[in-house]
């Protein structure tokens, strides 16, 4: 099934994908305390409004612009969802997603998505023109999963990435170039 992607024609591709896009989802938590309990912590999610995810909660992220670092992208992108200013913490993980049209009329898709933790300590989430933003308990996360509301492979990275205390590496890099020249600039970790 996954193997036949890269003969599916561009009609029947996600916004007609030449190659995977790449994108950028957040990792966000905050810890709340409810009278006597212990701490709980929350993650932020919204409900996305378009497909192929219609009506399903998922990670905040979206889109990588053309020329953006990746600290840039996914604070921008948490902004543009939530309202929330955020500073990037680390790149968490990198997932490389395939998928697979289920019939004749649904497309397929490829992205590149990398999952970057972010600290939102203040202020409150509203919903921007993407949709519903919530935060929900671990609890109520497996709740989501088991009657299917809540993005799959988002789930999944929830799980995976959250708590890891390695961040991955990853390099600025940025060069300036011509015909007759090119000339490393900047070659450096990210924040």
């Amino acid at each position: 099934m996954f193997e036949s992607l890269t003969s599916l024609s561009l009609t029947r591709r996600w916004r007609q994908q030449a190659c995977p896009a790449p994108a950028v989802v957040a990792l966000i938590c905050r810890e709340s305390v409810a009278g006597a309990d212990a701490p709980r912590t929350h993650y932020l999610l919204i409900k996305r409004q378009t497909e192929p995810y219609a009506g399903k909660w998922a990670l905040v992220g979206g889109g990588w612009d053309f020329g953006e670092t990746l600290d840039a992208a996914i604070t921008r992108e948490v902004r543009e969802e939530t309202g929330l200013e955020t500073t990037f913490v680390a790149l968490r993980g990198m997932v490389n997603e395939r998928v697979a049209p289920h019939g004749p009329d649904d497309n397929g898709g490829h992205f590149l998505l990398f999952v970057c933790e972010v600290s939102a300590p203040v202020g409150t989430a509203h919903e921007q023109s993407e949709g519903p933003v919530a935060w929900f308990s671990t609890q109520e996360l497996k709740e989501l999963s088991a009657t299917q509301g809540i993005i799959p492979s988002d789930y999944a990275m929830l799980e995976r990435f959250d708590g890891a205390v390695r961040a991955l590496p990853y390099i600025e890099a940025e060069m300036v170039t011509s015909n007759d020249q090119n000339t490393l600039v900047r070659f450096e970790p990210g924040p």
